[in-house]
């Protein structure tokens, strides 16, 4: 599996045109809220994404990973591209290449208005399910929306393609798994995702993991699973007394250090993408976590895109490239900072990059008060 060398995107979501080379081992995204960040972090996970519609729908999700709104998956689709764009030809392009070869994903199709009977049939209801509908729904809509278009995908020589299409009616679509070359990380994922199924069947990654936990509490001595009383198996922390304690009694912080361990291990020679890693997180644990999990990164071979717009996050991580010590070893951290601008010549808006390298940064704060994230 590879790390991404370069990356180019063309007309996805707030995005016209954003072209970014040379990254590094650990590649910092960092901007003002609204920049880009997110939709940065989207855009190489749809350079790994199936050609199925479900494989869309799992990167949508991610945006409402607390409150996940199954009937606006049609809404949220048609805003993947470009607004300027109409809607009788809606496309997007993204486009890397990697140490493994060339990567890309290419979605184009139209929207079209059609009736709410035309759109059921249309559906990917099942015929049950649309007898179903009819019986139950107090209503059919008069008018609805249908996307008719195409997927292509690149991985090296390897090109796929597949038809899509999905309607406004259509909140069922079963998510599709990511393919393994790329693990992503939302700011509240930890509430919800299983914090141990990369850990606990591993005895290395377990002992690792137990250690580093036990440096933001020392109390720690397992952590398993455990049967509850009504038969469900919980996530729980065994402490050195003995005693068992499930994870919901613990802050999230320890869920968030679990959660990036966790997604650590399943992405061993690939790509974690990490979006406002602070969340969760108290400033004061930066220096202790942010080192073991750029030294774990280095071990298992994981290029490292983090997302953060936390100046304390900036400087914890720069901290790791150990700038006060002159040496001639290539610079481990690259910072790209998004800005939204408008064009000069028209009230259009597009996000633009700086990339630079994390000494040049870290030079530039220390005597200029730089503001890297603007």
């Amino acid at each position: 599996m590879g790390h991404i060398n370069s990356i180019e995107i063309n007309r996805f979501r707030g995005i016209k045109q954003l072209e970014i080379t040379d990254f590094s081992n650990i590649n910092l995204i960092v901007g003002d809220n609204n920049s880009g960040k997110t939709t940065f972090l989207e855009a190489i996970q749809f350079l790994f994404a199936k050609t199925q519609i479900g494989s869309i729908k799992k990167i949508i999700n991610q945006r409402s990973v607390l409150s996940p709104d199954r009937n606006s998956f049609f809404v949220s689709f048609i805003k993947l591209f470009d607004i300027d764009q109409s809607a009788d030809q809606l496309e997007f392009d993204i486009y890397a290449e990697s140490s493994n070869g060339t990567l890309r994903f290419q979605l184009s199709g139209q929207e079209k208005n059609i009736s709410g009977d035309e759109a059921l049939q249309l559906s990917a209801l099942s015929p049950r399910e649309k007898l179903q509908y009819k019986r139950s729904s107090a209503f059919l809509p008069e008018t609805a929306k249908v996307f008719i278009g195409r997927i292509a995908s690149q991985t090296n020589k390897k090109i796929a393609e597949q038809n899509i299409r999905c309607t406004s009616m259509d909140t069922g679509l079963p998510g599709v798994a990511m393919k393994k070359e790329v693990q992503y990380i939302p700011s509240f994922g930890h509430m919800r995702y299983d914090l141990l199924q990369n850990i606990v069947d591993n005895p290395e990654y377990k002992k690792l993991t137990i250690d580093i936990l036990r440096q933001f509490d020392s109390e720690i001595a397992d952590i398993c699973y455990t049967k509850a009383d009504d038969g469900t198996y919980l996530e729980t922390i065994i402490t050195q007394n003995g005693s068992s304690m499930p994870f919901s009694v613990y802050g999230d912080g320890i869920k968030k250090i679990l959660y990036i361990l966790n997604k650590m291990f399943a992405s061993s020679d690939s790509i974690l993408l990490i979006d406002e890693i602070e969340t969760g997180l108290h400033k004061k644990y930066y220096d202790t976590l942010f080192p073991v999990v750029f030294a774990l990164a280095n071990k298992l071979n994981v290029q490292l895109f983090i997302a953060t717009h936390s100046n304390e996050v900036i400087d914890a991580i720069l901290k790791y490239g150990d700038y006060e010590n002159e040496t001639e070893k290539k610079d481990p951290i690259k910072v790209i900072t998004l800005k939204k601008i408008k064009s000069p010549d028209s009230n259009a808006i597009n996000v633009v990059a700086r990339n630079v390298t994390g000494k040049y940064v870290y030079d530039n704060k220390k005597v200029f008060e730089f503001e890297v994230r603007l």
